[in-house]
C-alpha cells in the first residue's frame, strides 16, 4: 500500500495516515503472533522429545520383575488373539458350506474353544432345522397339490360336426362355421 495510491483514490491525508498506521500496527501484531506460535511449536516439540527420553529412561530403569510382567501381559494378549483366530477357524470349519459372513462368525467366537464350538454347532443345527422344515413344508405342499385337470364346461370328445348338428345351428352360426372351417363344411355337405 502506497500513500500516493491512496491519495489518488480520493482519501484525505488524515485518512491515509490512519489507514497506513492501522495497517502497520496489524502487520506488526501478526508478526508477533507468528513468532509466538513458532516458539510454542518449538516448545511442544521439545516437550515431546523430552517425554520420549523420559519413557526410554523409565523403560531402562524398569526392574526385572516389571519387565517380566510387561512381557507376560503381552504374551497373554497374543495368546488370547491366537485363540480367537484358532476358534474362528474351528467355527468356519463347522459352518463350512453355509453362506455365513465373517461378521456373524465373529459374534460366535470367544477365547473359550468349547463355547465357540457350542455356538457354531447351535447355529448350524438351527439353520439345518430351518432348511429341513422348509423342505418338508414345500414337499407337503407339492404332494397335496391337485394335479388332475379340472373338467371344463365345454363338451369333450363330442365336438365333431355332423350334418344334423349343422342343421340345428342358427343361420348366423352356420355362416360362421362355414367361414371358419371351410374343409369341415365341405366334408359335411358331401
Amino acid at each position: 500500500m502506497k500513500r500516493e495510491d491512496l491519495l489518488a483514490k480520493g482519501y484525505t491525508e488524515e485518512q491515509v495516515t490512519d489507514l497506513l498506521n492501522t495497517f502497520h500496527t496489524i502487520n506488526n501484531e501478526n508478526k508477533v503472533l507468528k513468532n509466538e506460535v513458532e516458539s510454542k511449536k518449538e516448545l511442544v516439540e521439545q516437550n515431546l522429545e523430552l517425554q520420549k527420553q523420559l519413557d526410554e529412561i523409565n523403560k531402562a530403569n524398569m526392574t526385572e520383575q516389571e519387565k517380566l510382567s510387561a512381557e507376560k501381559a503381552e504374551i497373554e494378549k497374543n495368546l488370547a488373539n491366537s485363540r480367537k483366530i484358532y476358534n474362528t477357524a474351528k467355527a468356519k470349519e463347522i459352518l463350512a458350506g453355509m453362506d455365513i459372513d465373517d461378521d456373524l462368525i465373529k459374534t460366535l467366537v470367544s477365547d473359550d474353544e468349547a463355547q465357540t464350538i457350542a455356538n457354531a454347532t447351535l447355529l448350524k443345527s438351527k439353520i439345518d432345522n430351518v432348511i429341513e422344515t422348509t423342505e418338508k413344508q414345500t414337499k407337503d405342499k407339492i404332494t397335496s397339490l391337485n394335479v388332475h385337470p379340472q373338467p371344463t364346461n365345454v363338451p369333450q370328445g363330442d365336438d365333431e360336426m355332423t350334418l344334423d348338428k349343422f342343421n340345428k345351428l342358427s343361420m348366423t352360426d352356420q355362416i360362421i362355421f362355414k367361414r371358419e372351417n371351410p374343409e369341415k363344411y365341405e366334408e359335411i355337405m358331401n
